[in-house]
């Protein structure tokens, strides 16, 4: 998990102090404050390198991060030191869609190309993968098939109020519909899709130490859906460090209000 970071030079002009908490750190600003440029840089400095990322942002000087598995000091011109035995990824659905317009295929939305990756692609961190591991042992396969069975139970606790159920039959995975019909997963709402997205990558960190960074989850999220976000990831996962930018009051408004920074207090001139 991230302990500290310390940015110089961001656009050529401000530094960035910030310590964080090991559980949930939520970031608030004004539009074009830096939230999302932040959380950018973070996620190309955890996930990889060679300071490429540093010629990403123009006049960024250099960046240390620290904490718990994690070590990563790099400056512009002088290469980069990283050692990062924790897991991390960054959700923006934005992003997502625009990376992956170019490979759609048919009537195939972006963000059901985005969904249909992390449940079936088995060469990525994914749904499928994650009941593959099941096959390694008779131990991992009890222990991931009870997990599994209680993400279910949160998965249905979501989708309670319009009737729907998640099904997992073979190889296939799909909703139930209060009739009995089935309801392909691109049929779903933009709203349930997202959900699906942030709740599979929840599980398949396998209750591991883990950083996810998120960018606005709250787009399409009703009201209800984002006070409940947090404090659902956080059981599905104790041991993920969340990181998110975030317009919405309601992400923080039930009980993580100690938890909230603002652009304003971290950025220094």
């Amino acid at each position: 998990m991230i302990r500290h970071v310390k940015i110089e030079k961001l656009w050529g002009q401000y530094d960035i102090e910030w310590s964080l908490y090991p559980d949930v750190n939520i970031l608030a600003g004004i539009n074009g404050s830096g939230k999302s440029t932040l959380l950018r840089i973070l996620d190309l400095a955890l996930t990889g390198g060679d300071g490429v990322f540093l010629n990403l942002f123009r006049f960024l000087r250099a960046i240390r991060i620290d904490g718990e598995g994690v070590d990563i000091n790099a400056a512009s011109g002088e290469g980069c030191l990283w050692y990062n035995e924790c897991g991390c990824d960054f959700i923006s659905t934005f992003d997502k869609i625009t990376h992956e317009k170019k490979a759609l295929t048919g009537d195939l939305s972006p963000l059901s190309a985005y969904l249909d990756a992390v449940i079936f692609d088995t060469q990525r961190r994914s749904l499928n993968e994650y009941r593959l591991k099941a096959t390694e042992s008779p131990d991992e396969g009890h222990r991931i098939s009870h997990r599994l069975q209680q993400w279910i139970e949160t998965v249905n606790g979501f989708f309670a109020a319009t009737r729907k159920t998640f099904v997992i039959q073979g190889s296939e995975v799909f909703f139930r519909q209060a009739n009995g019909e089935r309801l392909a997963l691109h049929a779903l709402s933009a709203g349930e899709k997202q959900l699906l997205v942030i709740l599979i990558n929840a599980l398949t960190q396998d209750g591991q130490p883990f950083t996810l960074l998120m960018d606005e989850p709250e787009i399409s999220l009703d009201i209800d859906w984002q006070y409940r976000l947090v404090d659902t990831i956080r059981t599905i996962n104790p041991a993920c460090q969340l990181i998110i930018a975030t317009h919405s009051p309601a992400i923080f408004g039930d009980g993580w209000n100690d938890k909230l920074f603002f652009m304003d207090d971290i950025l220094k001139k």
